[in-house]
């Protein structure tokens, strides 16, 4: 590589989105950048607007607004060492949201033959497709759910975000319910964190309920794809313990047969204590047949209904709301 390509290829490996990225290969996505440079205020992308390149943030902040149809705001914050821009690219659509410098902002921009030259840094397809389906789904509206004891809760595709909510949020997840969850007595680990929060909604799906529209999360369930036989998957769920006993487990259960069915799968596996009951109970409305595992642990194979016993209004939002991040791009 030559001089200020090199220089610029080790720039881009210290950054975030590039961890893990041997240096060598980012030389030609190097090549094909300029440097950008932006004032707190500067517009850097309009929704609406053609998109012609993307932005790798060195440092500084930015704020991504997106405008639903009925004008509801959506906004996230990004920072150093992120990409901003790239879905537009990959869709080849127009800008899904705008893009402001909320301080003095230095990185770099590429146009489409700086795109095609990252598209080829190996595994950046899957790491691109991955960090769009994250950036989409913030933009969905939760849907407003109420449940068995009347009170009104919020489902929505979990968000990379809801790691830091949950870990420090109001919500309690007692140690009995963290052992029933992972049967472990240990707390789940950072890196274990990022991998229930942080994921690709195509093999691991993950469903949350919020306590309001943008409250902390109370709930999750999710459905992991068995990487040998696609059509199988690990179900688990966690409900904080003030929120159990309202039928969430029961309801979560439904979400996930509407949109694992709609995505392929067909028989749904579980690894339960064996004294987890409301997990179990869930589970035997299925026809589960229970088989000891190990010690104090048992194991089913179901086969996921062919619907789900919901409203079919809701079943149909359901599954509307997952097929947006799912199909929206890979």
């Amino acid at each position: 590589m030559a001089g200020s390509t090199a220089v610029r290829a080790a720039e881009l490996a210290g950054l975030e989105f590039f961890a893990g990225c041997p240096i060598e290969s980012l030389g030609p996505l190097a090549s094909q950048l300029r440097p950008l440079t932006a004032t707190p205020d500067a517009v850097l992308m309009r929704q609406g607007e053609a998109a012609v390149s993307f932005l790798l943030i060195g440092s500084g902040r930015a704020r991504v607004t997106h405008l639903a149809p009925d004008g509801t705001p959506t906004v996230v914050q990004v920072h150093e060492g992120m990409i901003v821009g790239e879905i537009a690219l990959m869709r080849n659509t127009a800008r899904t949201a705008t893009v402001v410098a909320t301080e003095p902002l230095a990185g770099w921009i590429g146009a489409h033959e700086a795109f095609a030259a990252m598209l080829e840094v190996p595994g950046m397809m899957a790491r691109l497709v991955r960090l769009a389906r994250q950036r989409l789904a913030a933009f969905l509206t939760p849907i407003p759910v109420r449940v068995a004891d009347g009170s009104q809760l919020f489902l929505r595709p979990v968000l990379p975000g809801d790691n830091e909510r949950t870990v420090n949020g109001p919500v309690e997840f007692s140690s009995e319910t963290l052992y029933r969850r992972f049967q472990s007595a240990r707390r789940p680990t950072p890196r274990l964190m990022a991998y229930l929060f942080e994921v690709d909604y195509a093999d691991h799906f993950v469903w949350v309920m919020t306590d309001g529209i943008d409250g902390p999360v109370v709930a999750d369930a999710r459905f992991v794809r068995d990487e040998h036989d696609p059509t199988t998957a690990e179900v688990a769920f966690m409900v904080g313990d003030d929120y159990q006993g309202r039928g969430l487990g029961t309801f979560l259960m439904n979400a996930l047969i509407v949109t694992a069915r709609d995505d392929g799968v067909q028989r749904f596996t579980a690894r339960v204590l064996t004294d987890n009951m409301p997990m179990r109970r869930i589970f035997d409305k299925l026809g589960a047949h229970w088989v000891y595992d190990d010690l104090g642990v048992v194991t089913t194979v179901v086969d996921v209904p062919a619907s789900a016993q919901l409203p079919h209004g809701l079943s149909t939002q359901i599954r509307d709301m997952a097929r947006q991040v799912i199909r929206a791009v890979g």
